[in-house]
């Protein structure tokens, strides 16, 4: 009976150590800012003996699980968590390996040398193809079209046609050939030379290597991203995990994870790798961003292959000692948020706001504590812009996102401190005589200027007129020795107004002098310095005929 890990070296120690191990592990802290709610157990489902390999149909229906010893694959339906069906097919499989479309499966049998084909419609095996020696991983093309096959013993790849199930090519590639994953466009195989502590890079066009990447001892699991940017490894026998940038074909960095690392899978968007712990019993869940581990989680005995469904919401995972399958529930991870930018405005509303953080993407909410919901907002995994709703409130508040995994942690770092609403308005007044044989008068002009921060909604400007002189306005009102000017369409700061009035200046008088000062009186929002809000001119006339203003 064989475990997942095919090294002669280490293959007895991993099944005494995971038969030893202790379940009983712990939650270590989390990456400051990150919010990773672990994995939780739905379902503990007895399957065929010694499990290897999970695959989901494309419409996440049902999911088939290997039996290393007995050839038998069981058939889960996975709305009701329920052993619905089985077949059998050779001697025993590792690897299986669904269609894009779902009409056939295909499976590795490391004793018989070969691999299945299976009618999922029938659960029939419509063809037995030959391979190389000790056939393990099973990976397909995106379209289809090809299965890549490693043969551990035979250091070899072996291309299968789909259309024709037969083996159009055998690639040489390094030592132990385990883990495949195919890269989105369907150019590049990658390929886990664990005996040669590297990744091997296939071009499949020519069937020829690329590329060797150097990575730990005993690499075995392969995960890439749905980009194709990033590919991480389990490197079994280092107890790490690595990820490597694939253009670059070099290691970005390590990180240490439990015993016995074989088998590694992404989480749809990329931001979570879950790494199965063989001999820990433990799944270990990593942050790819930051590259650490935010939480280890207890499975069953000796985890090996997890299956995701699109969402990335639940998983099945092969306990290959325990004969059974965990089905997994991953709650998506909840916002949060590590920053705003700027952390304060005005009460009126509308200042844009950038916020960073985590997991944000997707985000259905943005509000600002007892203010409301943001005015408007769209998001980024690492960021949003929003707009700060108008409130009466002041003083701080905490910014919260809201994403498919729940609302931010209000948090120091999300506050947004409210200052009461304020305008300033700027009064100029000047005043130009204007003279004339029968009469004169003097001209004023009123200027009105917004001077924030916030916009000024309304506001009114009065003056005391000069007894015993008329005077007269087109765009304000006079009554009663006052003139009063209205301000009622908002004037945005840095804007301008204008309003005029006029005082007759009698040809009769001798000599008169008299001062007229404008002020704002009243309006919204409160002007902050209210008593800079007003300006005033002097002005003398002799005979009427002449007139001095300053």
């Amino acid at each position: 009976m064989r475990t997942p890990r095919p090294s002669r070296r280490t293959r007895t120690a991993v099944v005494a150590i995971a038969a030893t191990t202790a379940a009983l592990l712990s939650l270590p802290a989390t990456p400051a800012g990150a919010v990773t709610p672990p994995p939780a157990l739905a379902a503990h489902l007895a399957v065929a003996p010694y499990p290897a390999g999970v695959a989901l149909a494309p419409d996440g229906g049902h999911a088939y699980v290997t039996s290393q010893s007995s050839g038998t694959v069981s058939v889960l339906d996975t709305a009701s968590n329920t052993v619905t069906g089985s077949f059998t097919a050779g001697s025993g499989s590792y690897a299986v390996a669904l269609s894009p479309d779902g009409h056939r499966a295909y499976l590795t049998h490391h004793l018989d040398g070969t691999v299945s084909v299976v009618d999922t419609a029938t659960n029939t095996v419509t063809a037995t193809v030959p391979v190389g020696a000790q056939p393990w991983g099973l990976a397909l093309a995106p379209d289809g079209s090809r299965a890549y096959v490693s043969n551990a013993d035979a250091n070899t790849v072996s291309v299968l046609d789909t259309a024709t199930d037969t083996v159009t090519a055998t690639v040489p590639v390094g030592a132990e050939p385990h883990g495949l994953a195919v890269s989105p466009d369907g150019k590049r195989l990658y390929v886990a030379a664990s005996g040669g502590k590297a990744v091997t890079v296939v071009d499949t066009a020519s069937n020829t290597v690329s590329a060797t990447v150097p990575v730990g001892h005993g690499v075995f699991g392969l995960a890439l991203s749905r980009d194709g940017s990033r590919l991480w490894t389990a490197d079994g026998d280092d107890g790490t995990a690595a990820v490597i940038d694939t253009a670059a074909g070099t290691v970005l960095g390590t990180v240490a994870v439990g015993s016995g690392p074989y088998a590694v899978t992404l989480s749809p968007d990329g931001t979570r790798a879950y790494v199965s712990d063989y001999a820990d019993n433990a799944l270990s869940v990593l942050d790819t961003a930051s590259r650490t581990v935010a939480a280890t989680v207890p499975v069953g005995a000796s985890p090996y292959s997890l299956a995701l469904t699109a969402d990335g919401r639940r998983g099945y995972l092969a306990d290959f000692t325990g004969n059974a399958v965990d089905v997994l529930d991953f709650p998506l991870p909840l916002p949060d948020v590590t920053a705003i930018t700027p952390n304060g405005g005005s009460g009126t509303g509308g200042t844009t706001v950038t916020i960073t953080g985590t997991d944000l993407a997707g985000a259905t909410a943005v509000t600002f504590g007892a203010a409301g919901p943001a005015t408007s907002f769209s998001c980024t995994r690492t960021s949003c812009t929003a707009t700060a709703p108008a409130t009466t409130v002041t003083g701080p508040v905490d910014v919260r996102v809201t994403g498919p995994g729940g609302t931010s942690a209000a948090v120091a770092a999300d506050r947004f401190t409210y200052t009461a609403p304020a305008a300033h308005l700027a009064v100029a007044l000047t005043a130009t005589p204007v003279t004339g044989l029968l009469s004169s008068r003097v001209d004023y002009t009123v200027t009105l200027t917004g001077q924030g921060p916030d916009p000024l909604t309304s506001a009114t400007v009065t003056a005391d007129l000069p007894t015993g002189l008329t005077a007269t306005s087109g765009d304000c009102t006079v009554a009663a020795g006052k003139l009063s000017c209205a301000l009622t369409a908002p004037l945005a700061k840095g804007a301008s107004t204008t309003r005029h009035f006029s005082i007759a200046v009698g040809l009769l008088s001798l000599l008169r002098s008299w001062d007229v000062t404008v002020a704002r009186t009243a309006g919204a929002p409160a002007d902050p310095s209210p008593a800079t809000s007003r300006d005033t001119r002097s002005c003398s006339a002799v005979l009427g005929l002449l007139i001095t203003c300053t």
